[in-house]
C-alpha cells in the first residue's frame, strides 16, 4: 500500500471516527444510550478510538519526514493512550474492574498526545497552520465543556481534519497539466 493510499485511508478514518463520536455524544446528549439496554456506548467509543488511531496514520504518513523527534512522541503518545483506552473497555466489556482505573491516565496521555503532534504539525509546515491549531485545541476544548458536549465537538473537530486530509490528499496527488 502506497504513501497516497494510507493518507487517504487516514482521512478516511478521520472523518468515520469524527462521525462515530458525534453519534456517541449526541446519543448521550439526547438521552437515546440510556433507553438502550447493553453497552453499545462501549461498542461506539471503541470504535471511535480504532478510527482516530487510523485518522493520526494516516496524517503521520503524510509528515512523518518532516515534524521530528517532537512530532513522533506526540504520535506515538496518542496511539499508545488510544490502545491503553481500548483495553480499558475490553476488560471492562469482558466484566472486570480491574483496569476502570485505565481511562483518565489513558485519557491524559491522548491530551498530551495530540497538543505535541499539533504543535510538531504546525512547525514542520507540511500542512496549513489550521491542522495543528485544531489538534493542539481538540482535546483540551472537548474536555472542559460539560459531558457529552465534548463528546460531539471532539467529532466535530476530526471530521474537519478528515476532510482538509482528504482534500489535501487529493491536491497532493493531482498531475499538473501541460502548458502547450
Amino acid at each position: 500500500m502506497g504513501s497516497s493510499e494510507l493518507i487517504r485511508w487516514g482521512a478516511i478514518g478521520f472523518m468515520m471516527a469524527g462521525l462515530t463520536w458525534l453519534v456517541l455524544g449526541l446519543a448521550a446528549v439526547l438521552g437515546i444510550l440510556q433507553a438502550i439496554p447493553g453497552r453499545e456506548d462501549i461498542a461506539l467509543l471503541a470504535v471511535a478510538l480504532l478510527l482516530t488511531a487510523a485518522g493520526l496514520a494516516g496524517l503521520h504518513t503524510m509528515q512523518r519526514g518532516y515534524y521530528g523527534l517532537l512530532g513522533q512522541a506526540g504520535f506515538y503518545l496518542a496511539l499508545v493512550a488510544i490502545a491503553g483506552r481500548i483495553l480499558g473497555i475490553v476488560v471492562y466489556a469482558a466484566g472486570s474492574s480491574a483496569l476502570e482505573g485505565i481511562s483518565f491516565p489513558a485519557t491524559a496521555g491522548m491530551l498530551v498526545g495530540f497538543v505535541f503532534y499539533g504543535v510538531a504539525t504546525l512547525r514542520a509546515g507540511v500542512l496549513p497552520r489550521w491542522y495543528g491549531l485544531v489538534l493542539i485545541v481538540s482535546m483540551p476544548v472537548s474536555l472542559l465543556v460539560p459531558t457529552y458536549h465534548g463528546t460531539v465537538l471532539f467529532g466535530l473537530f476530526l471530521v474537519v481534519v478528515g476532510f482538509g486530509l482528504w482534500s489535501r490528499r487529493e491536491a497532493a496527488t493531482e498531475q499538473p497539466s501541460r502548458v502547450r
